[in-house]
């Protein structure tokens, strides 16, 4: 079954809508969803109709990061190599030849909260919860949290690395997490892709060039990668990925 959606109902506007699509597993990331939406992107690219994408979450909320149940199945070596993957199609969204939009509903978490800090604006619903809840369950968010630097600032980054805070979206946009508020986040976030179709779609695009993020931000994901794994060994990460083994019946 499909991970990522390809919505192609505003084709016609220039837009399309990629819909993150494991509702019952709350669109945790998985090995599959991150080589489809990777595929996805690679398809439309460069298509001369296509002036800006939108990225939303089917269900209840947008992102809950990764799947933790699958990590808890995985080896060492297959944690690193999937979140090293989830990080490369991060920083593909942040240099994606067309501009990204994020509709956040119901929650962003974790892998869910950088996944929507990657694209250029971002519009959450008030009441979705955003979230960094690895350190609480002894992980450490492994890709990221360059566009988490880059959007709230160093000091801010930290504090929501810790997963001490729990935001809603009034707060998250307060913040720099997101950049607008509003009730209806996939509306309001076509409204604002028409507005970029609208625009000269080369200047757009040169917009895009411009502002996408250096390689400083894939040595970043390098780190925290190597930081996840050292967490990865610790009695607290042990309970947790047992914990979701439980819970998925595994």
């Amino acid at each position: 079954m499909a991970t990522i959606t390809v919505d192609d109902s505003r084709r016609a506007e220039g837009i399309v809508i990629l819909r993150l699509d494991r509702p019952d597993q709350r669109n945790a990331m998985s090995i599959e969803m991150v080589r489809e939406l990777t595929a996805a992107l690679d398809a439309i690219e460069h298509e001369p109709g296509v002036a800006a994408v939108i990225l939303v979450g089917e269900g209840k909320g947008f992102c809950a990061g990764s799947d933790v149940s699958a990590l808890a199945r995985m080896d060492n070596d297959g944690r690193r190599d999937f979140e090293e993957a989830s990080g490369r199609v991060a920083r593909r969204l942040s240099r994606f030849a067309k501009p990204v939009l994020a509709a956040v509903h119901g929650f962003a978490m974790g892998g869910g909260l950088t996944l929507a800090s990657a694209c250029d604006i971002v519009v959450t619903a008030p009441d979705a919860k955003w979230s960094l809840p690895e350190v609480p369950i002894g992980l450490f968010p492994a890709w990221g949290l360059a566009s988490v630097v880059d959007r709230v600032g160093k000091m801010r980054a930290r504090r929501l690395a810790w997963g001490i805070d729990v935001l809603d979206g009034n707060e998250a946009e307060a913040m720099g997490l997101a950049d607008v508020v509003a009730e209806g986040p996939t509306a309001s976030a076509i409204a604002i892709a028409l507005q970029l179709a609208a625009l000269p779609r080369l200047q757009t695009e040169l917009i895009k060039r411009y502002f996408s993020a250096e390689r400083a931000e894939e040595k970043a994901d390098q780190a925290a990668n190597r930081l996840f794994m050292q967490a990865c060994s610790t009695p607290e990460a042990e309970i947790s990925f047992a914990r979701f083994l439980a819970k998925s019946g595994n």
